[in-house]
């Protein structure tokens, strides 16, 4: 049988296989789905959907204001008559109603 004079595989088997298991760990550990690349990722897109959390908290406090100028408790009257007329359309007999854009 031939052998090579040097090589004794069953002695640098065990070394080679942590040597693959350590490279294929630390291409994990930072291309992989959980992977250092993978969060630098999942920080831009929370950045990006902290500005829209911000815009729809703005929008629903604006909303909430307009709702607190109709209730019960406080109506004012001057936001209800622009409610009616945007919304309905109603305004008195000889009244015209021109929109203008803000």
């Amino acid at each position: 049988m031939f052998r090579l004079p040097h090589i004794d595989l069953k002695r640098r088997a065990p070394a080679a296989g942590l040597i693959v298991l350590y490279t294929y760990l630390a291409f994990h550990a930072f291309s992989g789905s959980q992977g250092v690349l993978s969060w630098m990722s999942y920080a831009d897109d929370a950045e990006v959907l902290q500005v829209k959390l911000e815009t729809h908290i703005s929008h629903r406090e604006t909303l909430e204001a307009q709702v607190d100028a109709l209730s019960n408790e406080s109506l004012d009257l001057d936001a209800l008559e622009i409610e009616v007329r945007k919304n309905l359309f109603v305004s008195d007999v000889n009244e015209v109603t021109i929109w203008l854009d803000p």
